[in-house]
């Protein structure tokens, strides 16, 4: 069921990406209403990425991640992303603002990296969809240092 799920959603999204390209003005897509069971998170877990090599722009290797190997776009919404849907996560869009008050005496990007190392240790209140013990380090496990730091240094430059 979660493959066919998937494949519906994505249909849709390129659906609605089609109309868009064809038309003068911007069309909003509603956001689906229904949440990947605990199966497409494990699932999303399970997958090991690809490694991607320390040189070159650490921005854009995360925006990599993030869009493809990290599987981030099937949980967090990024509105400049047209992949990034994001059903469950918070939505990111100014994550690298929002971050530098979403702890207390903790800074953006110190913020952003536990949030993807031990996304349990800290779950701010009041934030959108940001419910404690549904990102698990289990998803992020098979990053390397060098990709944890890529992706933060991309968040932080969403603004």
């Amino acid at each position: 069921m979660k493959k066919s799920l998937l494949v519906v959603l994505l249909g849709i999204l390129l659906a609605t990406v089609s109309c868009a390209s064809a038309q003068t003005e911007p069309v909003r897509v509603q956001e689906p209403t229904i949440a990947p069971t605990a199966e497409v998170v494990k699932d999303i877990a399970t997958k090991a990425p690809a490694k991607v090599e320390s040189v070159g722009d650490p921005v854009k290797q995360g925006y990599d991640i993030f869009t493809g190997t990290g599987g981030c776009v099937a949980c967090h919404k990024i509105e400049n992303i047209p992949t990034a849907i994001g059903m469950v996560g918070p939505e990111l869009t100014y994550i690298g603002t929002d971050s530098e008050t979403r702890q207390p005496g903790v800074s953006a990007k110190d913020y952003l990296y536990e949030s993807i190392r031990e996304p349990q240790a800290f779950v701010p209140e009041g934030v959108e969809r940001s419910v404690p013990n549904l990102m698990t380090a289990a998803i992020t496990a098979r990053l390397t240092e060098d990709e944890v730091n890529a992706l933060v240094a991309f968040l932080l430059e969403q603004k």
